[in-house]
């Protein structure tokens, strides 16, 4: 029986569906709905380094955990990866259709204590920034800018308490402050 997954790459969201195969690593993957099942084997070959068969066709790949989320590196192009579950799926899913008002949201991916606020209202920001680190179950976890833009709002507060989907961290997204151009 397949496995369903909410899968969110930088600022998209898809959906894909993960069928293991008995006797081995392999498995038949599918991405969105009408997607064609392909097999794809994981191959760890060093430490961060793994090769992935996709129908057997290699993809160098270079995996970094990050938290609860991983940037898995390809060539050139490194990607910010959250992939979730039941519970986990239906936040990230409403966390990215949160978006549709202009703002990019940094939403809480789990229940824990704010370590660090590294973002205040009126800050310039880019995709990929880091601007808040939120302990949970002794682990840090940097929750990163969805989008470039100007910071509109920030809840977080260090050594505050926050709660899974809690929203953290608005951003205006697109806007840049006046300066420079």
């Amino acid at each position: 029986m397949a496995e369903k997954y909410l899968i969110q790459v930088d600022d998209s969201a898809l959906e894909a569906e993960l069928e293991r195969l008995n006797g081995g690593n392999g498995a038949r993957v599918r991405l969105g709905d009408g997607g064609e099942w392909q097999y794809a084997e994981l191959q760890h070959v060093r430490a961060g380094l793994h090769v992935v068969m996709l129908d057997n066709r290699p993809v160098e790949l270079y995996i970094e955990r990050r938290g609860s989320a991983v940037d898995v590196t390809i060539g050139r192009r490194t990607y910010h990866i959250q992939i979730g579950r039941g519970r986990r799926a239906a936040s990230m899913a409403a966390s990215a259709a949160a978006g549709g008002d202009g703002f990019a949201r940094i939403r809480a991916p789990m229940t824990g204590t704010v370590l660090e606020v590294r973002a205040a209202p009126g800050d310039e920001v880019e995709a990929g920034d880091v601007l808040v680190v939120i302990e949970s179950m002794k682990m840090n976890n940097e929750l990163r800018a969805p989008a470039g833009g100007v910071v509109e709002r920030v809840d977080a507060v260090v050594d505050g308490q926050v709660e899974e989907g809690q929203e953290l961290v608005a951003i205006r997204a697109g806007e840049a402050k006046n300066g420079s151009g």
